[in-house]
């Protein structure tokens, strides 16, 4: 039988018990049907694993850790995703698909054909919404670390705030294709700057071009949105990470 992964925010240390949040309790009870004694694998996020056996009450549940490791190395190359804010389903496709990729930080941006506002409370419920998504994420794919998550910032500031040696936009009327960074020495980080649905405009990405942001095109079709962050994050990932 498969062992279930579970997120723990937690130490994890051989021999300690960790009680269970209800919303966790109820997963394994009710939807993986799980049964007293069953071993489970505990990750916490921020770089351990462990492996214990659940206890289930009548209203409650713990683990008891049986023992704990360091967690694999992470990606040889640090990525951060700047990901313009789109509707829904869109954001959580590449906010997921972005932590099975390895990428270390998720920045969320606004632009100007962003057809998602998000402001106050409603910023804060989204962040962790997406949160929650990017630990399910982790439990599918066996990464033990979870991602950064940035503050939803307007696209100046986010820009202002890239510090990565290595800084990249996709943009479908750039010169140079992607595969131009072929021959390049691994970096030491990147930032990768996807646009809204509809795209960047020609102004912001010139703004990314004076925050010393390369523009690079993905190919010869126009990937929606969600596709080009996520075909760029994997392209990365094979050049100088993680993959193949």
């Amino acid at each position: 039988m498969r062992t279930r992964r579970v997120f723990v925010d937690h130490e994890l240390q051989a021999g300690s018990e960790i009680d269970l949040p209800a919303d966790t309790v109820n997963y394994l009870r009710n939807v993986l049907r799980l049964k007293d004694g069953q071993p489970l694998e505990l990750f916490n996020g921020r770089g351990s694993r462990a492996r214990g056996r659940l206890t289930l009450a009548r209203r409650e549940a713990r683990v008891l850790v049986e023992s704990s490791q360091a967690s694999p190395a992470e990606s040889v190359v640090p990525i951060t995703l700047m990901a313009a804010l789109a509707k829904g389903e869109k954001m959580e496709l590449v906010i997921q698909k972005a932590v099975e990729l390895g990428v270390t930080t998720i920045a969320p941006v606004e632009t100007e054909r962003s057809v998602l506002e998000l402001k106050g409370n409603r910023a804060e419920k989204r962040l962790v919404r997406w949160r929650q998504i990017m630990i399910n994420a982790c439990e599918q794919c066996g990464r033990d670390t979870l991602p950064t998550i940035e503050p939803i910032r307007p696209l100046d500031q986010a820009l202002a705030a890239t510090d990565a040696p290595v800084k990249l936009v996709l943009d479908p009327r750039a010169q140079q294709p992607l595969q131009a960074l072929r021959d390049q020495q691994r970096p030491t980080g990147v930032s990768l700057l996807v646009g809204p649905e509809g795209g960047l405009t020609g102004d912001e990405v010139a703004l990314a071009g004076e925050h010393g942001f390369r523009a690079l095109t993905i190919g010869p079709r126009i990937l929606r949105a969600e596709t080009a962050a996520i075909t760029g994050v994997a392209v990365l990932q094979y050049q100088w990470g993680d993959l193949g």
